[in-house]
């Protein structure tokens, strides 16, 4: 080992901390089936008996047949951390039961990373290159309590994990740390779980929902690796927040659907950066066509979150086919907010047990 070396792991603990980019975990989204993102966004008051909505998974409950969906999407725009990149694939299975109860379970991606910058902390100056990812995962089960109300729990969780690459370009006064000095942190945010409950109520006419997810908190295990020169390994905590859904869903028509949500949530922190609290505001319409085909768009709107004052248009349409048996659904988004803008291309596939 050289000199330089040696100096490098003797000081290595003069080093700084893991430091997350500032804005959090980069671009989120939230966990939405292609249909939902075709309205808008809608989903917590919108019926559905094939894929598991994770806003709401009461809105399942009347489930009369085994699926599975999976989900897959691309992005390209003004966002470093999507452009020109695609979606970890969504999947989620419904089973229904005797006793009228439905079990579910979901795993979608829920934010994605991939920045580089520089930061000046506490008299350091490192040249970061962040790359990383958030899953968010569900388990639990809908009941139908009577033909027009139903009821959901189970467990949503998350986990992921970030890489930062760094070089330090400049010291605090009285560092012997050189201009040059390497290090690679793997930052894997450990499973996480909270409890969420939602209720559903159906009509002829309209459709309410509502859901709360708890607040969670996990783990972050740090390893550092010092330019080759050895490894280091610490941990730390992270807290997930809570959120709250509300909809509702009016049926003007036998074919047509009218959907309003708005999604809540407190300020999200992990150590170093934070994201503010917020909500989501979203509207669309669904209008079945016959024939198996259904056209759908709609707006919504970020009030603070990770994107605040930002829009969202969509369209969409589904397809069921070989009698109901599965189905294909479409979405196209386009984003935009101060400075920016994003375009998003969705597909999924439904199939029953009986495809």
């Amino acid at each position: 080992m050289t000199a330089g070396m040696l100096a490098i792991a003797f000081f290595a603990s003069d080093l700084p901390g893991f430091a997350p980019p500032p804005g959090g975990m980069g671009a989120e989204s939230m966990p939405l089936s292609v249909r939902a993102l075709g309205m808008g966004g809608t989903s917590t008051a919108v019926f559905e008996t094939e894929s598991v909505v994770m806003n709401n998974p009461s809105a399942g409950a009347w489930a009369d047949r085994t699926g599975v969906t999976w989900a897959f999407g691309c992005r390209s725009g003004d966002d470093p951390s999507r452009d020109g990149e695609c979606s970890f694939p969504a999947v989620s299975a419904v089973v229904p039961t005797p006793f009228r109860v439905v079990l579910n379970i979901g795993l979608a991606e829920r934010s994605r990373l991939r920045e580089d910058g520089t930061l000046l902390l506490d008299g350091w100056r490192c040249i970061h290159r962040w790359r990383g990812s958030l899953s968010e995962a569900y388990a639990g089960f809908s009941v139908k309590a009577a033909e027009w109300l139903s009821f959901s729990a189970g467990s949503r969780g998350s986990f992921g994990s970030i890489r930062s690459e760094a070089s330090v370009s400049s010291a605090p006064s009285g560092s012997e740390v050189p201009t040059g000095t390497e290090f690679v942190d793997d930052a894997r945010f450990r499973p996480c779980w909270g409890a969420q409950f939602g209720a559903f109520v159906h009509t002829r006419r309209f459709d309410l929902g509502a859901s709360v997810v708890t607040d969670r908190s996990g783990r972050l295990s740090i390893d550092r690796d010092l330019s080759g020169t050895g490894e280091s390994s610490s941990s730390t905590g992270y807290d997930i927040p809570g959120e709250v859904n509300l909809g509702l869903t009016l049926k003007p028509a036998d074919w047509l659907l009218l959907s309003s949500e708005v999604h809540g949530r407190k300020s999200l922190s992990i150590p170093g950066a934070s994201v503010e609290k917020g909500r989501i505001y979203s509207f669309g319409t669904e209008a079945l066509l016959g024939g198996g085909v259904a056209l759908r768009a709609g707006w919504s709107g970020i009030e603070g979150l990770w994107r605040d004052g930002s829009e969202r248009l969509s369209a969409g349409c589904g397809y069921r086919f070989a009698g109901g048996r599965a189905s294909l659904d479409f979405a196209a988004v386009r984003e935009t907010w101060d400075g920016g803008a994003e375009n998003g291309f969705f597909v999924s596939l439904w199939a029953s047990e009986s495809w």
